[in-house]
């Protein structure tokens, strides 16, 4: 019965799409320098489904945006479809409201893909917590900046009490220096796999990071940074990109030397619901080498590839890729999957961190596109691996 309701949605929406176009680009007022426009998108009205353990989890999401000048807005109205509902689930959500002007920018809400110099310390941390697909205010945070030419300072406040204030220095055409710092104040409880809790405590850290352009599009970097009370590393590299006409491509490559209890980007995307515990990670560690390689494609907007490649001595391997692909004028596909860095101390397996998901998009029309999503992660709020399906109807007028 739930999947003839799914079905029946999903036709209605795409028959109001096909139905009606709906203007949205409003002219507000006139200047001298041009008129000033309010650019709305009515967002994506979508359908999730979702098995956690032995419930499944159905909501209707309606996605609107709102652009005027500097500022924009965006929001997720849910509407359960069924008594089953996520934890935390929510009927609004304020996904973002943010000002951003090039010197100075502001932004409250879900934030995504937070890296702190080289990424040493911090690299592509997000607010969300572990698969779901559900959105929640808990999930939010401030970050914003100051451009005052020479310097620029940036900072960062999440309702999960994890903070950083960082200072850039422009020297010179040739030299860009920054220092920052990093606190989470409360620390992390985490779920085990079997039963029961674990709390992790708070951690600190400080770093601070040099760039330097070089001849051929190469960069030259080198940052240094330390884990408060745990261990400290530093790293060193050079990275190149290229606009090859019909395609785009980048590398870097960097060499890394570690002190025990060290771990390179601890805050990053799993840290707000599966976070390394320092203290396992200092049991059985030991001062290492290694090195980290990077790679990006981008041909012709057809197809693009991102991987990254980590190895340590005394350690496997890791290994992360993404993969876009436009099949044909209306099939889009994107597949990812990764490991947990120093699997020497976490396995492969989903129930310790890997990440798999899928994504298949379908362009009905110009407006209309049909999206579906697959994941599969361990949650460690539950304690258990979770399959996330998200099937949208994505429509942008």
């Amino acid at each position: 019965m739930r999947r003839l309701l799914v079905v029946s949605c999903l036709l209605l929406v795409v028959g109001l799409a096909h139905a009606q176009t709906i203007p949205v680009t409003t002219t507000i007022n006139s200047s001298s320098a041009g008129p000033t426009t309010l650019n709305s998108n009515i967002g994506g009205i979508s359908i999730s489904y979702t098995k956690v353990g032995t419930r499944d989890v159905t909501t209707l999401t309606w996605r609107p945006d709102f652009k005027y000048g500097f500022w924009a807005t965006g929001f997720d109205v849910n509407v359960a479809l069924g008594e089953n509902k996520t934890a935390d689930y929510q009927n609004v959500v304020f996904r973002y409201v943010e000002y951003d002007d090039t010197k100075k920018g502001l932004r409250y809400g879900v934030l995504d893909g937070v890296t702190i110099g080289h990424g040493l310390i911090m690299k592509n941390y997000t607010t969300r917590k572990g698969p779901a697909i559900m959105l929640n205010n808990d999930q939010l945070g401030f970050r914003g900046y100051l451009d005052f030419d020479q310097y620029i300072v940036r900072g960062m406040a999440t309702k999960s009490n994890l903070y950083f204030a960082r200072v850039e220095e422009r020297i010179n055409p040739l030299l860009t220096l920054g220092q920052y710092y990093v606190t989470d104040t409360t620390g992390r409880t985490v779920s085990l796999s079997g039963s029961g809790t674990k709390q992790l405590p708070s951690v600190s850290a400080v770093g601070v990071d040099a760039l330097m352009p070089l001849p051929l599009n190469f960069e030259g970097y080198a940052e240094a940074g330390q884990l408060l009370n745990h261990g400290s590393g530093i790293s060193a590299g050079l990275s190149w990109a290229y606009d090859l006409m019909v395609a785009n491509a980048s590398f870097g490559a960097e060499y890394r030397i570690f002190d025990k209890g060290f771990v390179p980007g601890y805050f990053g995307s799993e840290y707000e619901f599966n976070p390394i515990d320092l203290a396992s990670v200092e049991a059985v560690s030991k001062p290492r080498n290694g090195s980290l390689v990077q790679f990006g494609l981008n041909a012709l907007g057809l197809a693009k590839l991102s991987m990254v490649y980590e190895s340590y001595t005394d350690s496997n391997s890791a290994l992360s890729a993404d993969l876009t692909a436009k099949l044909t004028e209306q099939v889009f596909v994107r597949g990812y999957y990764s490991q947990p860095n120093f699997v020497d101390f976490r396995s492969l397996s989903l129930e310790q961190g890997a990440v798999m998901g899928a994504d298949v998009a379908y362009k009905l029309n110009a407006n209309t596109s049909l999206i579906t999503h697959f994941k599969k992660q361990f949650n460690s709020s539950t304690g258990q691996v979770e399959e996330a399906q998200y099937y949208e109807i994505s429509l942008s007028f």
